[in-house]
């Protein structure tokens, strides 16, 4: 069982103008709403691949009961903490004709060390020796400062497979504890090596001085990824797609490295194909969580791989 863990969910707004001026009106043209939370996001892309798994989180009002609801609608076991007030963050994205994106994110209600330690407690009671467990995104809404560390200790203590998509220190320790699977970007990487690291000849170099670590995805923007797995480095290139928002292309990547790894036996360049092609549809839609399954298999066809 595949098991996600989100601290801070929220309800995306997307904000569509011709162009974001400053100091004056803008006119919106049209507005979507959609989930937030790249444990959420992740959990609600497992259900659409037909992939059992459960969800954690603590939610708050009623933002967070429409969280639960998109949840449990999409067909993901939740198990969240709910209180009735205050509410769960809001965040918004502005995109223009150019389709610039701009995030603003809530910071989003602070949990307490007592919400956090029953969270932890319900995960413990659920999850299974062999189970998966995804720890993604931050936790800067949270009393209790080491709540991500005993994330860490609990995956290590019930013997459950690990995949990291965070940062900062938490990346740093969260290596000490043998994950499976990174997903570092340029910026996050950089903080792993000590340096700065712009291009894919940098990306190569730190992968060297990493510890043993199965897969290592490094996501690089527009640019598309460097992916480290059993040995051989694979350079990919994003696919050339009409974009309607960039959220949430990362969340849908990662969504299909983890499918393919655990759920196919997809070669790894048709592996690496297809979970692009998914982060190709998200990028087309007006979502911030989701894909197109169909016109991923249509597109992975054109990605472009070689192995360096």
């Amino acid at each position: 069982m595949i098991n996600t863990v989100t601290l801070n969910p929220a309800m995306d707004k997307i904000i569509y103008l011709d162009a974001l001026n400053i100091d004056c009106m803008n006119r919106i043209q049209k507005t979507e709403k959609c989930m937030g939370g790249k444990g959420t996001h992740l959990a609600y892309n497992f259900s659409l691949l037909g992939v059992e798994n459960r969800t954690f989180g603590v939610a708050f009002g009623g933002t967070g009961k429409e969280i639960i609801d998109i949840l449990e609608g999409s067909g993901v076991e939740t198990k969240y903490l709910w209180y009735e007030t205050p509410e769960s963050r809001t965040n918004y994205l502005v995109v223009d004709n150019d389709r610039n994106c701009t995030f603003m994110a809530e910071r989003g209600t602070t949990l307490t060390a007592e919400m956090t330690q029953e969270l932890l407690a319900m995960m413990e009671q659920n999850m299974a020796k062999g189970d998966i467990l995804v720890i993604a995104g931050d936790a800067s809404n949270v009393e209790d400062k080491e709540v991500q560390v005993k994330l860490l200790q609990i995956a290590k203590k019930m013997g459950l497979k690990l995949y990291l998509d965070s940062s900062g220190a938490f990346m740093k320790k969260g290596i000490e504890y043998h994950p499976y699977l990174i997903k570092p970007n340029l910026e996050e990487l950089s903080e792993l090596a000590g340096r700065e690291i712009c291009d894919v000849a940098g990306v190569t170099t730190a992968l060297d001085e990493l510890p043993d670590i199965p897969a290592i995805m490094v996501s690089m923007g527009g640019d598309g990824w460097v992916f480290r797995y059993q040995g051989k480095t694979y350079r990919g290139h994003g696919l050339k797609v009409p974009v309607g928002n960039t959220a949430g292309c990362g969340d849908a990547l990662l969504t299909g490295l983890v499918y393919c790894l655990e759920y196919t036996e997809m070669p790894v360049l048709e592996m690496l194909a297809f979970s692009t092609a998914l982060s190709a549809t998200c990028a087309m839609s007006n979502q911030t969580v989701g894909f197109d399954i169909a016109k991923a298999k249509e597109l992975q066809k054109d990605v472009m791989i070689e192995e360096l």
